[in-house]
C-alpha cells in the first residue's frame, strides 16, 4: 500500500490504522468501547477534561442536579454521587450527550475549593 502525506492519504491512513490502534487505546485505557456504565474515575480524563472528582461533583453533579438518578428526573446519568463507601458510576450514553449539549454552562476554569 503506498500512502502519499496529501490530506487524503493521511485520511486513508487514520482509516486503515483506526481498527488497529482504538482496541489498543481501550486496553490502555481500561475502557471499553461498548460500555455503558463506566466508574467516574476511568472516564473523567475523556468526559470532564481531567479534573478531580471533587471538582466535578461540585461543578457538574451539585450545579446541574437534574444528572443525578437518585433525584429521578428523566435522562439522568450519574449514580452514586454523594453516598459513602459507594461507587460513582456515569452512564455514558446519556452522559456523552449531555455535556455536549451542555459544555458552555460549565465554569472550566473554576478553581477546586478545598
Amino acid at each position: 500500500m503506498e500512502i502519499s502525506l496529501t490530506k487524503q492519504g493521511m485520511l486513508d491512513l487514520a482509516k486503515h490504522l483506526a481498527p488497529i490502534i482504538a482496541p489498543l487505546i481501550a486496553k490502555i485505557l481500561k475502557i471499553k468501547p461498548d460500555r455503558d456504565w463506566v466508574k467516574l474515575e476511568e472516564i473523567r480524563g475523556d468526559l470532564f477534561a481531567g479534573k478531580a472528582k471533587s471538582w466535578i461533583r461540585l461543578y457538574i453533579f451539585d450545579q446541574f442536579p437534574e444528572v443525578q438518578i437518585e433525584n429521578g428526573c428523566q435522562g439522568a446519568w450519574v449514580m452514586g454521587v454523594h453516598g459513602t463507601g459507594n461507587v460513582t458510576k456515569v452512564y455514558m450514553p446519556y452522559a456523552r450527550k449531555w455535556m455536549h449539549e451542555h459544555h458552555d454552562e460549565i465554569d472550566w476554569i473554576a478553581k477546586e475549593i478545598r
